[in-house]
Protein backbone atom coordinates (compact mmCIF):
# COMPACT_ATOMS: atom_id res chain seq x y z
CA UNK A 1 0.00 0.00 0.00
CA UNK A 2 1.25 3.80 -0.68
CA UNK A 3 2.02 5.46 1.96
CA UNK A 4 -0.26 8.99 2.93
CA UNK A 5 0.66 12.06 4.79
CA UNK A 6 -1.87 12.32 7.40
CA UNK A 7 -2.31 15.99 8.00
CA UNK A 8 -5.74 16.65 9.50
CA UNK A 9 -4.30 16.23 13.09
CA UNK A 10 -2.48 19.98 12.49
CA UNK A 11 1.45 18.08 12.22
CA UNK A 12 3.79 17.99 8.83
CA UNK A 13 5.39 14.97 7.92
CA UNK A 14 3.31 12.19 9.68
CA UNK A 15 3.15 9.73 6.81
CA UNK A 16 0.78 5.97 7.27
CA UNK A 17 2.52 3.12 6.15
CA UNK A 18 -0.62 0.83 7.07
CA UNK A 19 -3.66 1.36 9.12
CA UNK A 20 -5.95 3.32 6.01
CA UNK A 21 -7.83 2.53 3.63
CA UNK A 22 -10.33 4.65 1.33
CA UNK A 23 -14.00 3.86 1.79
CA UNK A 24 -16.65 4.75 -0.75
CA UNK A 25 -19.39 6.68 1.00
CA UNK A 26 -23.16 6.98 -0.59
CA UNK A 27 -23.62 10.39 -1.18
CA UNK A 28 -20.29 11.33 -0.03
CA UNK A 29 -17.95 9.86 -2.56
CA UNK A 30 -14.69 8.47 -1.34
CA UNK A 31 -13.28 9.23 2.14
CA UNK A 32 -10.12 8.36 3.99
CA UNK A 33 -10.46 6.06 7.24
CA UNK A 34 -7.67 4.96 9.78
CA UNK A 35 -7.93 1.92 11.79
CA UNK A 36 -8.11 3.47 15.75
CA UNK A 37 -7.25 7.16 15.12
CA UNK A 38 -6.79 7.40 19.20
CA UNK A 39 -4.06 5.22 19.26
CA UNK A 40 -2.48 6.84 16.32
CA UNK A 41 -2.62 10.04 17.69
CA UNK A 42 -1.14 8.96 21.20
CA UNK A 43 1.72 6.94 19.70
CA UNK A 44 2.03 10.60 17.91
CA UNK A 45 2.18 12.30 21.16
CA UNK A 46 4.61 9.72 23.32
CA UNK A 47 7.09 10.08 20.17
CA UNK A 48 6.97 14.03 20.32
CA UNK A 49 7.38 14.17 24.47
CA UNK A 50 10.06 11.49 23.71
CA UNK A 51 11.93 12.70 20.82
CA UNK A 52 15.44 14.95 21.87
CA UNK A 53 14.01 18.35 19.79
CA UNK A 54 12.44 21.46 20.96
CA UNK A 55 8.71 21.34 20.03
CA UNK A 56 7.30 23.54 16.96
CA UNK A 57 4.37 25.55 17.91
CA UNK A 58 2.23 22.81 15.96
CA UNK A 59 3.52 20.18 18.45
CA UNK A 60 2.75 22.14 21.56
CA UNK A 61 -0.93 23.00 20.25
CA UNK A 62 -1.15 18.70 19.35
CA UNK A 63 -0.20 18.12 23.14
CA UNK A 64 -2.61 20.48 24.36
CA UNK A 65 -5.50 19.45 21.96
CA UNK A 66 -4.98 15.48 22.94
CA UNK A 67 -5.16 16.31 27.08
CA UNK A 68 -8.25 18.59 26.49
CA UNK A 69 -7.00 21.59 27.64
CA UNK A 70 -8.08 25.02 26.60
CA UNK A 71 -5.28 27.48 25.74
CA UNK A 72 -5.76 28.88 29.27
CA UNK A 73 -5.77 25.40 31.61
CA UNK A 74 -2.24 24.49 30.21
CA UNK A 75 -0.71 28.35 30.84
CA UNK A 76 -2.39 28.44 34.35
CA UNK A 77 -0.37 24.71 34.73
CA UNK A 78 2.72 26.01 33.34
CA UNK A 79 2.39 29.46 35.14
CA UNK A 80 2.44 31.77 31.70
CA UNK A 81 -0.99 33.92 30.53
CA UNK A 82 -2.94 32.34 28.00
CA UNK A 83 -1.27 35.01 25.24
CA UNK A 84 1.77 33.09 25.77
CA UNK A 85 0.35 29.76 25.32
CA UNK A 86 -1.23 31.48 21.80
CA UNK A 87 2.45 32.84 21.04
CA UNK A 88 3.95 29.49 21.13
CA UNK A 89 1.30 27.85 19.12
CA UNK A 90 1.59 30.09 16.51
CA UNK A 91 5.17 29.94 16.72
CA UNK A 92 5.75 33.22 17.50
CA UNK A 93 7.60 32.52 20.86
CA UNK A 94 9.58 29.65 22.53
CA UNK A 95 8.70 28.24 25.49
CA UNK A 96 11.51 28.09 27.93
CA UNK A 97 12.79 25.11 28.63
CA UNK A 98 11.28 24.53 31.80
CA UNK A 99 8.13 24.53 30.59
CA UNK A 100 8.13 23.12 27.85
CA UNK A 101 9.68 19.78 29.94
CA UNK A 102 6.72 20.16 32.20
CA UNK A 103 4.59 20.11 28.77
CA UNK A 104 5.76 16.88 28.05
CA UNK A 105 5.31 15.62 31.97
CA UNK A 106 1.86 17.13 31.84
CA UNK A 107 0.82 14.88 28.92
CA UNK A 108 3.08 12.06 30.61
CA UNK A 109 0.95 12.36 33.33
CA UNK A 110 -2.10 12.67 31.38
CA UNK A 111 -1.43 9.64 29.44
CA UNK A 112 0.17 7.47 31.33
CA UNK A 113 -0.67 8.30 34.86
CA UNK A 114 2.83 7.39 35.54
CA UNK A 115 5.89 9.01 34.66
CA UNK A 116 9.88 8.28 35.77
CA UNK A 117 10.70 12.04 36.53
CA UNK A 118 14.35 11.33 37.22
CA UNK A 119 15.41 9.41 34.23
CA UNK A 120 13.22 11.98 31.73
CA UNK A 121 15.18 14.24 33.17
CA UNK A 122 18.49 13.05 33.23
CA UNK A 123 17.80 11.74 29.61
CA UNK A 124 17.05 15.72 28.56
CA UNK A 125 19.61 17.14 30.45
CA UNK A 126 22.19 14.47 28.47
CA UNK A 127 20.63 15.78 25.18
CA UNK A 128 21.40 18.28 23.12
CA UNK A 129 18.30 19.55 21.26
CA UNK A 130 19.02 19.60 17.63
CA UNK A 131 17.78 22.49 15.74
CA UNK A 132 16.98 21.64 11.88
CA UNK A 133 16.82 17.91 12.12
CA UNK A 134 14.06 15.94 9.79
CA UNK A 135 11.00 16.20 11.84
CA UNK A 136 8.84 13.78 9.72
CA UNK A 137 8.64 10.42 11.00
CA UNK A 138 6.42 7.75 10.10
CA UNK A 139 3.53 5.50 11.53
CA UNK A 140 2.93 2.07 11.20
CA UNK A 141 -0.08 -0.10 12.81
CA UNK A 142 1.18 -3.24 13.16
CA UNK A 143 -0.52 -6.33 15.44
CA UNK A 144 -3.87 -3.65 16.56
CA UNK A 145 -1.19 -0.91 18.03
CA UNK A 146 0.34 2.10 16.06
CA UNK A 147 4.00 3.04 16.80
CA UNK A 148 6.32 5.22 15.05
CA UNK A 149 9.05 3.79 12.98
CA UNK A 150 12.97 4.69 13.72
Amino acid sequence: MKMLEYKDCGLKGIWLASGYRFEEVEGVGRCLEIDDIDGLHRAVAHHLVHYRKRLSGPEIRFLRVEMGMAQKRLADALGVDEQTVSLWERSRRRPSVAAERMLRLLYLEHADGTTKLAELIEQWNETDRQEGEDQSMTAQRDQEKWRIAA
